[in-house]
């Protein structure tokens, strides 16, 4: 008798810590923590398929304080994903990123001068799809990119936030000998770092509409004034969650990119999820 036998076990486990109203040091606190994975396991399927798994790693994490004049807020992202198929490890999201932002009080006018200081990498190697070479393509450190923006922002709003500059430089640093030599990034070859000075707008939001349903979202748009509009980056990142059930939620979360020294080409990583969840009041 032919056996079959068949074991699929989809585990998309999220656990998710919001802390909307901690205060420390005068910093109001809101955070997002997500460790989700999705595992099928196939024997003797007649259907086909293969084995797979995946898991994702997700931290966001925000500190803002309303002083007499100044207006700080601090923005901490980190996001790492890997899937395995078929015996094969594939990386699928890699982020790390640190944002500063400081704004004239909102007691004074809701639009005031403002500075931005912005830092952005990856933890790991990255290679291109379908590579055995072994060569990365990417790494920590490669690249690094830089933004230091002078403008005005907005933070009267405890959900919405705008910053808008005219003045911006952002860097490009390129620390991997192997990925200078090829001048990846936009970097000259063999040179370390590029310097662009444009322009940048960066848009942040975060709301509970329900006790259930929450999302946050940052869009980043920097305009290179010696470039093309066909040359300007942006990048959209959107979390939302809703609570199923006391332990249960739903997660999605989609990333958009457009950036040509990297590819000429939008990228896009979405992710859905159901599963465990807590919250840190």
């Amino acid at each position: 008798m032919r056996t079959l036998f068949l074991a699929v076990l989809m585990l998309p486990l999220t656990a998710i810590g919001q802390n909307k109203d901690t205060i420390l040091d005068g910093y109001h606190r809101r955070a997002i923590y997500s460790a989700s994975g999705a595992f099928t396991d196939l024997n003797n399927w007649n259907a086909g398929g293969e084995n797979s798994s995946n898991v994702s790693l997700l931290l966001r994490e925000n500190w803002t304080q309303k002083g007499p004049t100044l207006t700080t807020v601090h923005l901490l992202e980190g996001n790492y994903g890997i899937s395995r198929q078929a015996g094969e490890f594939t990386k699928n999201a890699d982020k790390l990123e640190f944002t500063t932002t400081v704004t004239g009080s909102p007691k004074i006018t809701e639009w005031n001068i403002s500075g931005q200081f912005n830092i952005r990498t990856q933890f790991a190697p990255g290679f291109a799809e379908g590579d055995t070479s072994g060569t990365p393509i990417s790494n920590f450190g490669a690249p690094i990119y830089g933004q230091f923006s002078l403008g005005v922002g907005n933070n009267s709003s405890d959900n919405f936030q705008v910053f808008i500059s005219p003045l911006a430089g952002k860097s490009t640093t390129v620390l991997d000998e192997v990925l200078r030599d090829k001048g990846a990034f936009g970097v000259d070859t063999g040179a370390t770092w590029r310097f662009e000075t444009g322009a940048k707008v960066t848009l942040n939001f975060a709301q509970e509409f329900t006790d259930e349903f929450s999302v946050t979202a940052k869009t980043d748009v920097f305009y290179n004034y010696t470039g093309t509009l066909n040359e300007v980056d942006l990048s959209l990142d959107i979390i939302a969650l809703y609570k199923i059930k006391e332990a249960f939620s739903l997660s999605g979360h989609v990333q958009l990119l457009r950036d040509i020294d990297q590819i000429d080409a939008w990228q896009r990583r979405s992710v859905l999820g159901v599963g465990l969840a807590y919250t840190i009041k």
